[in-house]
């Protein structure tokens, strides 16, 4: 079948959706609208439905051949209600939204799976690219050009799994994508949104219980579609924000459930617009059976166009019995069909269930809902459904969308593709769709997922290289000379020249990693290296062992120091050479494995040659500053010529973690830890084993921990962390094996602000007594700045942070601070005050840089 699908002036009607209810076949008519569609011999009868439009209904009996059916759909006049405004003086769209919200739990999980044929087509166009982009991919094999259209076609077998797992087999893909022609390295997922939910992402959709915080809601009108009045509200958020949609759903009167929505969220990129058409593929379960997505793309300098569009033709389908149904079905059968199953049900069913049941039925049968009833009814919806999981307990969270592809989804021809095509190419597409043709019978045997090719030996060199092959599922790194994490500068090494490179490979079973650097500090004109070895094993223990050496400087806070890229610019503008150096020659070896799901146990041993260094250079580029630069001495009271001189140390320490109810995801066979709404316990000791290996070091420091993120909204998080320690013993102990922290004194922060102490000098509060540390913040996309109308529609986020220190010889520490986070390439932007006891102790303004590669 095929036709084209207009309004009644003959213009046509783009993606409108063209379903067969016999057949569970959804598809849509493409930018021309034009639709073309496959079906077997048969009568049938055809759905078709635009947003605005009279829906069209045809039974069409079809023979061997094509057959041409061009639709007209006039304009659909959208009646309006002889009140529009409530009891409350309210529009008469929030008693319906009420509806749908408490609903909306039941129409979640009507659904316990299905299997469905999938076509997805997804094409982008470039009309500008930024210099920037130019620049890092011209010397890529094959880089987008403006003024092309690209266009990816597949052909997928889709299975769905409740809660949210889907399965995509690919079974046919065409590609002219950016990189190898017809690869399979960058496939379109299929997108599967439950619109029922709270959120998508960080969006908050319509149907959120706390929806009416966000969004208000106007009556437009309602019509009768498929025998049902379908009420049209449109949706109108309360701020501008790329956290909340804009535009039109329907909504079907006493079912109360979604039948086309057609939203508009500002993106970063652009105007994300979303388009879905929902059928019924079983009785009132209503699925959709396409999908439009659409972007205008104007970020950085870059401009273009990306549109994904999506048919579905349903399998099989699987509703979850267990979910009681939400409206009675004026049908005669049905009625008669339960009595005698409600009758038992109630008699195996407890008292309290029974009044849950009837208290639903209750407001069920409302025609006007308060908000307070709405809680209460979506409260027992999602009572009801979390008594029908059949795994309320599981820990392990399915991976949402896992993809394979078939070893010769990429060898069909055009016959094959015009055979399974379900949505018509427009011109445009079908000349690039001849263009991939002629191209694969040039070169059939293109298809590759190696990209060990050549690289430009210069910029390689510069700028460093990836070379992975996805097939043997191995990658080569080099991170170049002038990489993020290689270039620096210090007052004891002078410049520091090298790279690194690394290797991973991953087996069925385990994986390995092996990384070496080496370079040449110019003042010292000394050779520095390490090497890093780690296999991982025990997948589902998530077991690492580790073997590292090395001989190179290191901070004396190795852990939570000044990166070496602030402190480069620091030291060679300012004169501030804030980082104070030893030389570390060292062995390691560690291993971390899981004897449980959510206790981990992490053990190591080490010997170390730490040798004193002092500066070897005082290069600075703006002279007037070079009378800022100190000695490589820690600016600490306890700090001692003794406690820095050179010494040898041999140290164990263990770890041991645990976090109650931790949930999971496997991941290429391993497991991996996501997140628990119980807090985590830390416990450690680190203990110096003396004159063994002719080691001077001798202690013994313990420090335990408790930590937790909780989420108390859709996007607002509070997380706390308490640290006490001590030093049990301290016979021989050099300042390296001080307690530091972590103290962020200069005004550019690399990466954030969070769990740091923004005003204390370096070193200046590391310790050799007990110990005590709090962090306490709250995390919002709503706070205070971004209340303003010009800043409303920002995805950036505003941070509170209370922070605290207590060392041996000072006052209790206390620091406030307020951030902004989420700032585009930027970062950060935040102020911080401090306090020492009740005394003021400074204020700052700072920023935080994510550099992309920083480790």
């Amino acid at each position: 079948m095929k036709g084209r699908v207009a309004d009644d002036t003959g213009r046509p009607i783009p993606y409108a959706s063209i379903y067969s209810k016999e057949l569970r076949q959804g598809t849509s008519s493409n930018s021309d609208g034009d639709y073309m569609l496959r079906v077997p011999s048969g009568e049938y009868s055809f759905v078709f439905r635009g947003l605005g439009y009279e829906t069209v209904e045809r039974r069409i009996k079809v023979d061997v051949g094509e057959v041409t059916l061009n639709i007209t759909m006039p304009v659909k006049p959208f009646l309006i209600a002889p009140v529009t405004v409530g009891g409350k003086g309210e529009d008469i769209a929030y008693d319906v939204v009420r509806k749908a919200i408490a609903m909306a739990p039941y129409y979640r999980n009507l659904v316990s799976e299905y299997e469905a044929e999938v076509y997805l087509k997804g094409t982008f166009k470039v009309d500008k690219l930024s210099w920037l982009v130019k620049r890092s991919i011209k010397d890529s094999p094959n880089p987008p050009k403006e003024g092309s259209l690209y266009l990816q076609e597949s052909y997928n077998n889709v299975r769905f799994t409740a809660p949210e797992k889907f399965d995509q087999r690919v079974k046919m893909i065409r590609s002219n994508f950016p990189g190898e022609l017809n690869s399979t390295d960058n496939i379109l997922g299929f997108v599967s949104a439950n619109l029922y939910q709270p959120k998508v992402g960080e969006i908050i959709l319509p149907l959120a219980p706390y929806a009416f915080n966000h969004y208000l809601f106007k009556y437009e009108g309602y019509a009768f579609q498929d025998n049902r009045a379908l009420v049209k509200v449109k949706v109108i958020p309360k701020r501008k924000s790329r956290q909340l949609v804009e535009g039109y759903m329907y909504i079907a009167e006493d079912y109360w459930n979604l039948h086309e929505i057609d939203f508009t969220v500002q993106s970063l990129a652009g105007p994300f617009r979303i388009k879905q058409t929902f059928g019924e593929v079983e009785r009132n379960a209503w699925l959709p059976i396409s999908q439009y997505f659409d972007i205008d793309a104007n970020f950085l300098g870059n401009v273009g166009r990306i549109q994904y569009v999506t048919a579905i033709k349903y399998l099989n389908v699987k509703l979850n019995s267990k979910v009681k149904p939400p409206v009675k079905i004026d049908i005669k059968e049905a009625e008669t069909k339960h009595i005698a199953e409600d009758t038992q049900v109630k008699r195996n069913t407890s008292p309290r269930k029974q009044r849950e049941d009837a208290r639903m039925e209750q407001l069920l049968a409302k025609d006007n809902l308060t908000n307070r009833e709405m809680y209460e009814l979506q409260k027992l919806m999602q009572k009801q459904v979390r008594q029908s999981d059949s795994l309320p307990n599981k820990l392990e969270v399915p991976n949402p969308l896992t993809i394979t592809v078939d070893s010769v989804a990429t060898k069909p021809d055009t016959m094959a593709w015009q055979q399974v095509r379900p949505v018509a190419l427009n011109a445009e597409e079908f000349k690039v769709n001849r263009e991939i043709d002629s191209k694969l019978q040039m070169s059939p045997d293109s298809v590759s997922a190696d990209s060990t090719g050549k690289a430009n030996v210069l910029k390689t060199l510069y700028m460093g290289h990836t070379w992975y092959n996805a097939n043997k599922k191995r990658t080569f790194l080099f991170s170049g000379f002038a990489g993020p994490n290689e270039f620096r500068f210090n007052t004891v090494d002078g410049f520091v020249v090298g790279a690194s490179g690394s290797y991973r490979k991953q087996y069925s079973r385990n994986g390995i990693y092996i990384k070496q650097s080496a370079y040449y500090a110019t003042a010292r004109k000394t050779l520095m290296g390490e090497t890093d070895f780690r296999l991982s094993y025990a997948n589902m223990n998530r077991g690492l062992a580790s073997i590292r050496m090395g001989w190179i400087s290191y901070d004396f806070n190795g852990d939570a120091g000044i990166s070496p890229l602030t402190n480069t610019s620091a030291s060679l503008w300012f004169g501030r050479n804030y980082m104070k150096l030893y030389e570390n020659r060292y062995v390691s070896l560690s291993n971390r494995i899981d004897p449980l799901n959510g206790f981990e146990v992490y053990t190591s041993v080490s010997f170390a040659r730490r040798v004193e260094l002092q500066n070897n250079t005082d290069f600075i580029v703006y002279q007037q500053n070079l009378r800022w630069y100190t000695p490589n001495v820690p600016a600490n009271e306890d700090a001692t010529p003794q406690n820095l001189s050179t010494h040898s140390s041999l140290e164990g320490s263990i770890r041991v973690r645990y976090t109650p109810f931790y949930h999971y995801r496997i991941r290429n066979g391993r497991k991996q830890m996501l997140y628990s709404r119980w807090p985590t316990i830390t416990f450690q000791v680190h203990k110096a084993l003396p004159n063994l290996l002719n080691s001077n070091s001798d202690y013994l420091r313990w420090e335990a921990m408790v930590n937790q993120i909780i989420r108390t909204g859709p996007s607002n998080r509070i997380s706390y962390k308490f640290i006490y320690g001590d030093f049990a013993s301290k016979g021989s102990l050099y300042f390296v094996d001080f307690k530091h922290f972590n103290t962020m004194r200069v005004s550019v922060v690399i990466p954030s602000f969070s769990e740091g102490y923004q005003n204390i000098s370096y070193y200046r509060r590391s310790t050799s007594e007990c110990y005590a540390q709090a962090f306490l913040s709250y995390q919002s996309p709503y706070l205070a700045l971004k209340y303003l109308p010009f800043l409303s529609n920002r995805i950036w986020l505003e941070n509170l942070q209370l922070t605290f220190l207590k060392t041996a010889g000072y006052k209790p520490y206390y620091e406030i601070g307020y951030f902004l986070s989420q700032i585009g390439v930027v970062g950060g932007i935040g102020v911080f005050g401090s306090f020492e006891g009740k005394q003021f102790h400074s204020l700052s303004v700072k920023v935080s840089l994510i550099i992309p590669g920083f480790e």
